[in-house]
């Protein structure tokens, strides 16, 4: 079960940078920290009632390291409804990028995230559209779900991975010491003194992101249980 986070100020956000370069190793870091690539794997959207935000949990292969990405509503909704494989009752705005892509007849073959600097996440998607091959800027939250539609690999410099992931080990000794991340356990890292429920899709019934239900067009066939992916962690 992965204790509950607190939110940080990293954000998942474009990062204006003077030098272009996508990543900068530290003063004294690694010189290959930013060169080293991880791939992660999307398992859940976590809503933080206390901090009135959402996580993207995003774990890696071996589920030895959790990188959570703090993203707005909008952006958890939309992951949301990717992960649990169902249309949304109105397109969304990663869904007008999705489509903006297939029109040009593009797809998006890579999401990286590829730094943290003042505490905010940069990344950028990659596209191929033919022989031609793109890279843009992008929020880690809105390339994530494009990711999800084209069933894109995500990566992640090990800068990242070293600077925000959360180790196997880590989560045991704050689940023994007490309430995990964002709670009250001990060294000083957590805060708040409740202990969110773990990751996993809501109950039957409900849409994965709490949302209007009565706001649905006339015609739109009530939302279920989710079916897709999404589901809890074991660590």
């Amino acid at each position: 079960m992965l204790p509950a986070f607190s939110a940080p100020g990293a954000v998942a956000a474009t990062l204006p940078e003077a030098s272009g370069e996508p990543c900068i190793t530290e003063h004294g870091g690694d010189p290959k920290a930013c060169d080293e690539l991880v791939e992660l794997e999307v398992q859940d959207v976590v809503p933080l009632v206390e901090a009135q935000t959402h996580a993207v949990v995003l774990t890696t292969k071996d589920k030895q390291v959790v990188l959570p990405v703090f993203v707005d509503e909008a952006s958890a909704v939309s992951i949301a409804f990717r992960l649990a494989e169902r249309e949304p009752p109105q397109p969304l705005a990663q869904d007008l990028l999705d489509d903006v892509v297939d029109q040009l007849g593009a797809k998006v073959t890579e999401v990286r995230i590829d730094d943290l600097r003042d505490n905010v996440y940069s990344g950028r998607v990659f596209l191929e559209q033919g022989a031609k091959k793109m890279t843009l800027e992008a929020r880690p939250s809105d390339s994530i779900a494009m990711a999800l539609t084209s069933h894109a690999r995500i990566r992640v410099t090990r800068k990242v991975l070293t600077l925000a992931g959360i180790s196997r080990e880590e989560i045991e000794s704050l689940q023994k010491g007490g309430p995990g991340v964002g709670g009250s356990g001990p060294g000083g890292l957590m805060e708040e003194p409740e202990v969110m429920p773990p990751p996993g899709l809501p109950s039957p019934g409900h849409p994965p992101i709490e949302m209007d239900t009565d706001a649905l067009p006339p015609g739109h066939p009530p939302l279920g249980a989710p079916q897709g992916s999404g589901k809890k962690i074991d660590l």
